[in-house]
């Protein structure tokens, strides 16, 4: 019994030492440029057209998106938290600050440079970024997820239990209450056994077509800080896009290391805000 109580204090004290990285710097311009619902309030309106969807309150209890991702994360065994913002975000962390003292955890910031442009470089940029401003991260291994999805504490605690790869959710689409036009706006995955072979970033309707179980990325995965660093660098920028793209440096980390990344298939809903529409639903979701 004393041998079985120290293995789990062990385990736990593992799990809060692994950090969660959101991505919160985005500009959110397909919410922005979106039609407005007849649901939704005025307030909700100015906030989906002048804040970072993360920072988007939802739910009876009006707290942003992020306070709920926060919320299952800590229920999965998260403490610790690297948010990553845009310089242009100083509302953004007085909330931060505040939640860090309310949930008692510790949040440190990164910022995303947009070199000089109108939006950021991509999420693998976001991420380099971030590991260059907070050196430890090369030796942590650390979960990676958006700040525009509602991810469920099972998802995050599976990340979490897995110590020897890297690894990600597949989700099932079936499972996801998603249109089929929508699924063009995911990552598709191609799965051997447990390991991740190919993964295609936005795939047009042909590649679509030609999987008969369809699973897809919704962005969270869980890396060893030493191994994607140099594909995070390296990344190249997308042609359609003109970001990089953490898919691609997940393509090209597994291209190079096979067997190094592996995949937990999971059949549940991942709310999404990329739309006005989307924020009644997740309120739904979370009511």
């Amino acid at each position: 019994m004393h041998l079985l109580l120290e293995k789990v204090e062990a385990q736990l004290f593992i799990m809060n030492k692994i950090p969660m990285i959101i991505m919160a710097a985005g500009v959110s311009s397909r919410m922005k440029d979106s039609s407005v619902p007849k649901e939704i309030s005025q307030n909700l309106i100015n906030q989906s057209n002048f804040r970072v969807k993360g920072f988007i309150q939802a739910g009876e209890g009006n707290e942003p998106i992020i306070f709920y991702i926060i919320k299952n994360s800590i229920k999965a065994g998260v403490k610790n938290f690297y948010i990553i913002l845009s310089d242009n975000s100083d509302e953004f962390q007085k909330y931060l600050k505040k939640l860090e003292i309310k949930l008692s955890i510790q949040i440190k910031f990164g910022f995303q440079d947009f070199y000089g442009k109108l939006k950021p470089m991509g999420t693998a940029d976001a991420i380099f970024q971030l590991m260059n401003q907070y050196k430890e991260l090369m030796d942590k291994r650390f979960i990676v997820c958006n700040s525009d999805n509602l991810y469920s504490s099972r998802a995050i605690k599976l990340l979490l239990d897995e110590h020897n790869y890297n690894s990600m959710i597949a989700y099932n689409f079936d499972c996801l209450k998603f249109s089929e036009k929508r699924l063009a706006s995911f990552s598709i995955l191609n799965i051997k056994g447990k390991y991740l072979e190919r993964i295609i970033e936005k795939p047009d309707m042909e590649i679509i077509k030609s999987y008969s179980k369809k699973y897809v990325s919704m962005n969270i995965f869980s890396f060893k800080g030493e191994m994607i660093y140099e594909y995070l660098k390296d990344c190249p920028i997308s042609q359609k896009r003109g970001e990089k793209e953490i898919a691609t440096a997940l393509q090209n980390m597994i291209g190079e290391n096979k067997k190094s990344m592996i995949v937990f298939p999971l059949c549940e809903h991942v709310p999404d805000l990329t739309f006005k529409e989307d924020i009644d639903k997740i309120s739904k979701f979370l009511n």
